[in-house]
């Protein structure tokens, strides 16, 4: 039991981690306005920090920097509602928003509107929730699903399942199952290997005995089968922490996606990503990275330049690879860390120009 829960304290750390923000961003020495930018914007229901971003700047992450010059009047960003109008002016040459609140004509009705966050719920809560890395030596250390006295290899909601755990009656879990396999080489020569766990089912411990627990499946996503994991019920959708400062990494660092949790072979915006990168490297929620598609190589002498294509059977023999140049790399899109964990992160993927595999470079963004 003391090692059950010296694996839980490790995942809570790491969720409290990720809920920090980035207050130390750097400051640009120019903010650039896009060209149609509206003079005065009403915010809509469904906004993002984002969103708004967007119609003033060619890149929104940097949203924070329109406040920095108007802490008298909004002074956390995330108290914007809708129907608040912001203005655009200017501080010495640079851009700035100012809040004015939406008027209430009395009488008025009571409500309580919800403030603006940086992404969408929506997006944010399926992967804050249901997602989670795990080293895999801890694995082994957590409750594991038996079965059930049916000998259901697919167990529905409704029914009881048996834990090889004693746990404490009247508690709530969620039902994980590990999916994917990820493996990094550390400078020390060690290796660290996470699997990625998908949320199936949530229960709660109804029964217990010296060595295992029964637990109610009260709701399922899908359907929970043997050897499932169970971690610590996932906090409600009202106490999840959605709201993160965009800040770029300021030191230089090589990372890469490693892992999309779509499950699809291309990733795209609003898809959810592993960095091979954590908060032992530095990262934390907030840092934003640009994705970059390697530029293309290209072999050969004047008039007679040709594509390095290696694995082409028309490319030219006669050239080889130690002739080749690459063009520079190009900018497709943005990630942002949302989890970061000891050495891998979770990312979303805020913007892509076009599709893109795993494997691709991530770099901090230039700015200023």
């Amino acid at each position: 039991m003391a090692i059950l829960k010296t694996v839980i304290g490790r995942w809570v750390f790491g969720v409290v981690f990720a809920a920090m923000g980035v207050a130390n961003h750097a400051q640009a020495s120019e903010l650039y306005v896009i060209d149609d930018a509206p003079s005065v914007y009403t915010v809509k229901k469904g906004d993002t920090l984002w969103d708004i971003a967007g119609h003033y700047l060619a890149s929104p992450w940097r949203w924070p920097e329109l406040w920095q010059s108007n802490r008298a009047t909004v002074a956390d960003p995330h108290w914007i509602y809708p129907g608040d109008q912001l203005y655009l002016y200017w501080v010495d040459g640079q851009p700035r928003l100012q809040r004015k609140p939406r008027q209430h004509l009395s009488p008025r009705a009571i409500v309580s509107p919800k403030p603006v966050t940086t992404l969408l719920a929506q997006l944010l809560l399926p992967y804050l929730a249901e997602d989670k890395l795990l080293a895999n030596k801890d694995i082994p250390h957590l409750p594991h699903v038996i079965g059930d006295s049916r000998a259901q290899g697919y167990i529905p909601r409704g029914e009881t399942i048996w834990v090889d755990k004693p746990l404490i009656k009247g508690d709530k879990w969620g039902i994980f199952r590990p999916h994917q396999q990820l493996q990094r080489e550390l400078e020390s020569g060690e290796s660290s290997k996470v699997s990625t766990l998908k949320e199936v089912a949530r229960g709660e411990v109804i029964a217990v005995t010296e060595t295992t627990s029964a637990v109610l499946l009260t709701d399922a996503r899908k359907e929970v089968k043997p050897n499932d994991v169970l971690l610590p019920a996932p906090l409600p959708p009202s106490k999840a922490a959605l709201s993160f400062i965009p800040s770029p990494y300021l030191e230089p660092i090589n990372t890469k996606v490693v892992a999309g949790l779509g499950g699809m072979a291309y990733i795209a915006t609003h898809e959810v990503v592993v960095l091979d990168r954590g908060h032992l490297d530095g990262l934390a929620a907030g840092h934003v990275f640009h994705i970059l598609r390697p530029g293309a190589t290209y072999m050969g002498n004047k008039g007679a330049y040709e594509y390095g294509k290696p694995e082409s059977p028309i490319m030219s023999s006669s050239l080889t690879l130690s002739q080749s140049h690459q063009l520079k790399d190009i900018p497709i899109g943005e990630v942002m860390v949302i989890r970061p964990y000891d050495y891998f992160s979770l990312a979303v993927v805020t913007k892509a120009t076009e599709p893109f595999r795993t494997g691709v470079q991530l770099v901090p963004p230039r700015i200023g």
